[in-house]
């Protein structure tokens, strides 16, 4: 009865669909459960393997994580750590994400083989709000692939990757002034992530 008032958090579900048509991952993709949180999943959402974020192939990854605001409203840059199976899903993808302040750090777990995006967001996040005329823009400060020497790599790979200078040199230009060292204990997480991502690949 109210969902004519519900507020819309991403693109139309028909134009998420299309968004994955000419993904190779897109028929298993179509074929995902249609959810905001996985049946089964345990744990915070979205910061660990055994409760990933549902999004809807590559596009829908970079989608998600462009729009995404850290606890103090900033949007992410972010890079793959790589892929781990968890308990819900088989294939888990692991992104590391540092705002553009250089305040907020964290670990980000997606399964990217549904339908749509979720409308959930992990606990202290929010999402930037959906502007109709432009719809969620298909780039994003990230890219799919790791960064050793994440972010201050980052632009390099993106312009490389995605083919957006634009989006690199603004990168370049941030974190050219520093701020970006990774706090003790978040690196001591991805230290821990990184050993499971390499039992996983081997």
């Amino acid at each position: 009865m109210f969902s004519f008032f519900k507020k819309q958090i991403h693109d139309p579900v028909a134009q998420q669909w299309q968004d994955l048509q000419d993904e190779p991952i897109a028929p298993l993709a179509l074929a995902g459960v249609d959810c905001d949180e996985l049946p089964g999943a345990s744990g915070p959402f979205g910061l660990c393997s055994t409760n990933p974020i549902p999004v809807n192939g590559l596009l829908g990854t970079y989608k998600y994580l462009a729009k995404l605001l850290s606890p103090n409203d900033a949007i992410f840059y972010f890079h793959r750590l790589g892929s781990l199976s968890g308990k819900v899903a088989q294939n888990v993808d692991v992104y590391e994400a540092v705002d553009m302040n250089g305040k907020h750090w964290d670990i980000l777990f997606l399964d990217m083989y549904h339908p749509r995006r979720s409308n959930k967001v992990p606990p202290g996040y929010r999402y930037k709000p959906y502007d109709k005329k432009l719809s969620d823009i298909p780039f994003a400060f990230g890219v799919d692939i790791f960064c050793n020497r994440f972010p201050y790599d980052l632009p390099e790979a993106i312009e490389e990757r995605n083919a957006l200078p634009a989006f690199a040199r603004k990168v370049r230009d941030r974190v050219s002034r520093g701020g970006f060292d990774r706090p003790a204990i978040h690196a001591l997480k991805v230290q821990a992530v990184q050993v499971k991502l390499s039992s996983f690949q081997t």
